[in-house]
């Protein structure tokens, strides 16, 4: 087998899937992948809700079903720039969030909106097109949708229907229809307001969004589900992506923001010759579970949680190093991961030692590999050494994504990371850590960021902060000495039955 003697700053791609130049040439096509463009079997069709850690492979996913031959054609929402950025900045929705008016039913009648212009745009030659077969469609027994209702959503909002002022059009009308209701001007008050006059507004606000949005939004919904649903073979994408940035991980209606995202898309599931996929991070989803918006059985259906095994990712790598030595390297033989990591580090396989360091997602391993290539310098082959110092790198990345990650849900992640270096074996039962977990108690008890009673109850209980190690991945339950199951959408958390069984620290953590 040949040596290859890699260059300083080699690598298999970027962790970036905008920017990374090996995807598509790489792309692994997965059966989740398969799932996702399926629009003949009925069980897959409805598959919508793509949920998974970061670095899984939700936008590479998403990236390259927008490049499939099979679908027709592709739309992208930015969830951001189209919705999220008006409801911040907006005085009149902000006036009303400080009265803790409920919201929730307004932001799935904004959704509403912008989903069904994407769908128009896409279904439909062209905006006048819709309009014109809107207006000209004429009343019938046959129809299974009240066309005056939707005609009249249409002429109501027909000048800013299709660009980026509806928002605030469809937020003005609100404003204009609930100040009218109220003698003394609405928006007049000053100071504390009542119960009783907060529960007006909030049965005003209910009922303008039920009767003059979302009711006429719905027949619409119901016109392009009769007049296209013939056109099945016409393969439709849309696709939401930005769901887990950072301008949302610090807002404080992120959950009900995202909440009436999924009421709002369920809606036009039924539209069948279109697919609107959201991409979705399970700390965000289980976030919104977890404030009970929603039962997550209800959502069962409609998910396609992204897991990888041991055998997939190693796929993956093999494809991109084959595909760095043919066009960088001018190689004509295939060569493989294993191939490139065929030397023992510290008595195991170099490559089944890179692999038992990520958690089985495709930007762990590439992180990984990239760090290890990185170290060459053109003239010495890949070694233990160069390996063992990759890793250093690699945790430090590791443990700065998992921080962002997770800091939304817990303050005070970077602590509970660093506290379980102070157990010294691999694995163990919680019974026997009496010792460790004084000085861990000690360690996040001195931890000083501001009081908050989430780090209080972690600090004193035990089973709490073991619960959060397996939630964020840094531990698993040992089932046998080759199985150890790590938190999953399936099993995201710790039960009090799981207390007393043995726990494992994943290998990248136990130092």
């Amino acid at each position: 087998m040949k040596v290859y003697n890699f260059r300083k700053n080699t690598n298999i791609g970027n962790l970036d899937a905008e920017t990374d130049s090996f995807l598509e040439s790489c792309f692994y096509e997965s059966e989740i992948y398969n799932t996702l463009i399926n629009f003949n079997d009925d069980s897959e069709f409805v598959k919508r809700i793509i949920v998974g850690r970061t670095g899984s492979g939700k936008t590479a996913l998403l990236k390259q079903i927008a490049k499939d031959i099979k679908i027709k054609g592709h739309g992208v929402i930015e969830a951001e720039s189209t919705v999220f950025e008006h409801i911040k900045n907006n005085v009149f929705i902000s006036e009303l969030m400080e009265r803790n008016i409920d919201l929730r039913v307004f932001y799935k009648s904004l959704w509403m909106h912008v989903l069904l212009v994407k769908v128009i745009d896409l279904v439909y030659p062209s905006a006048a097109s819709f309009l014109d077969a809107l207006n000209n469609h004429k009343e019938s027994a046959k129809k299974k949708y009240n066309l005056k209702l939707a005609q009249e959503y249409a002429q109501e909002f027909r000048s800013n229907f299709f660009n980026d002022n509806i928002v605030t059009e469809i937020s003005d009308k609100l404003q204009t229809d609930l100040s009218a209701s109220f003698d003394i001007g609405l928006f007049k008050l000053s100071g504390k307001m009542g119960d009783d006059a907060s529960e007006k507004i909030q049965t005003a606000t209910a009922r303008y969004v039920n009767s003059e949005l979302l009711r006429k939004q719905k027949e619409i919904i119901k016109m392009i589900i009769e007049e296209s649903n013939s056109e099945r073979q016409i393969r439709i994408i849309i696709s939401i992506d930005d769901l887990d940035k950072s301008w949302l991980s610090s807002s404080e209606i992120r959950y009900d923001f995202i909440n009436a995202l999924l009421d709002a898309f369920k809606e036009l599931i039924n539209i069948k010759s279109v697919k609107i996929l959201i991409s979705i991070r399970t700390d965000i989803l289980m976030g919104i579970y977890n404030n009970n918006l929603r039962q997550e059985e209800k959502d069962r259906s409609l998910i396609v949680p992204i897991t990888w095994n041991k055998q997939e990712i190693r796929a993956i790598l093999d494809s991109r190093i084959d595909f760095l030595i043919k066009n960088q390297y001018s190689g004509r033989d295939h060569v493989a991961f294993a191939d490139i990591f065929n030397f023992q580090v510290r008595g195991q396989r170099a490559d089944d030692f890179i692999l038992d360091r990520t958690m089985l997602r495709p930007r762990d391993a590439i992180d990984f590999v990239n760090f290890c290539l990185s170290e060459g310098d053109g003239s010495t082959s890949l070694n233990e050494d160069l390996v063992l110092l990759a890793e250093e790198k690699f945790y430090n990345s590791r443990k700065k994504a998992i921080t962002k990650e997770w800091i939304s849900l817990f303050k005070h992640i970077e602590e509970y990371i660093d506290c379980i270096s102070f157990i010294k074996r691999k694995t163990f039962y919680i019974s026997e850590l009496s010792y460790e977990l004084e000085k861990i108690q000690d360690y996040l008890i001195n931890t000083d960021k501001g009081y908050d009673i989430n780090h209080e109850k972690i600090a004193f209980d035990t089973s709490q902060l073991i619960k959060v190690w397996f939630v964020v991945g840094l531990i698993g339950i040992q089932k046998t000495q080759s199985l150890c199951v790590y938190s999953c959408f399936d099993k995201p958390s710790l039960d009090i039955t799981d207390l007393d069984k043995e726990f494992v620290i994943h290998p990248l953590f136990f130092r």
